[in-house]
């Protein structure tokens, strides 16, 4: 993150002097002054009243550089991304301290837009989301869409689906995605996770599960599995997030949360007893 130009860019943006942004902040004209020359460290404690003023006044710094990130980065083979970390994050990546039990096994995970990789963190105390960029050209890729084989898969790689080990589906999508480079996939999150465990219970059928699913839309997820994934992704930036930004895509994914809330109860009852439940499926 370069605040001495986010700086700028924020007086600039709210047509400020240095001098007024000092008086607004509470801080000395030396003080900001130090902080637009990068010849002082500014204070944790100050970047988040920088960005909580700033935010606060109408100014959302971080749309504004995604849109540029997503100007500079999104061409051809090469795909702009984002992560959520909950504490703070060093490179080289290391696939080693990933999980087992995560959506698709170990890998390095990424979002495709800034709200999606802030929800994850907008919990947490931490204020920090990652971009990337990633040269996919050359990658063995494996895609899913909100299938019966991307629930499956989810829900074995959560382990949720121990007793069907034995499945030759299983064993299908266990072999295809452990031999991709990169996965991309429909995100889960826990509202999802509540869905797909009544169809792993056996509770609904795989069609009621797939369009209930399907009203959740919450963008795609890149998983990145192989060494040869991570050796092409290039950081680029880190992102700052206030205290009240972070409320406010809470706040967002809640209200979307109740607008999805009908179409879901409706695909249950529209496709009830349709399709097949999950022992007819992995028997």
């Amino acid at each position: 993150m370069n605040i001495a130009n986010e700086i700028k860019m924020i007086r600039e943006l709210l047509g400020l002097s240095q001098q007024e942004l000092a008086d607004e902040l509470e801080v000395s004209f030396q003080t900001v002054n130090r902080w637009e020359t990068s010849s002082n460290e500014i204070e944790q404690r100050n970047i988040d009243k920088l960005y909580e003023y700033a935010y606060n006044k109408g100014i959302q710094i971080n749309k504004i550089k995604e849109m540029f990130l997503i100007d500079e980065n999104n061409y051809d083979d090469n795909v702009l991304l984002f992560h959520g970390a909950k504490k703070k994050f060093s490179l080289p990546v290391d696939l080693s301290h990933s999980k087992d039990q995560n959506d698709f096994g170990r890998g390095f995970y990424l979002g495709e837009n800034l709200e999606q990789a802030s929800t994850y963190i907008s919990n947490s105390d931490y204020p920090y989301v990652y971009s990337f960029c990633i040269d996919c050209k050359g990658l063995k890729i494996e895609r899913f869409s909100v299938s019966k084989d991307w629930m499956i898969a989810i829900a074995y790689f959560r382990g949720w689906l121990n007793e069907y080990s034995e499945s030759t589906l299983i064993k299908e999508i266990i072999t295809r995605v452990n031999n991709a480079d990169l996965v991309i996939a429909p995100i889960a999150d826990n509202r999802m996770f509540d869905i797909l465990s009544e169809f792993v219970e056996g509770s609904i059928t795989d069609l009621q599960c797939q369009h209930a699913l399907a009203a959740t839309n919450l963008g795609f997820q890149y998983v990145l599995k192989s060494e040869k994934a991570i050796s092409k992704l290039v950081y680029i930036s880190d992102l700052y997030l206030c205290k009240s930004e972070k409320k406010d895509i809470l706040n967002k994914r809640l209200e979307m949360h109740n607008l999805t809330a009908g179409k879901v109860r409706m695909a249950r009852i529209e496709y009830k007893g349709k399709g097949n439940y999950i022992e007819e499926i992995l028997k």
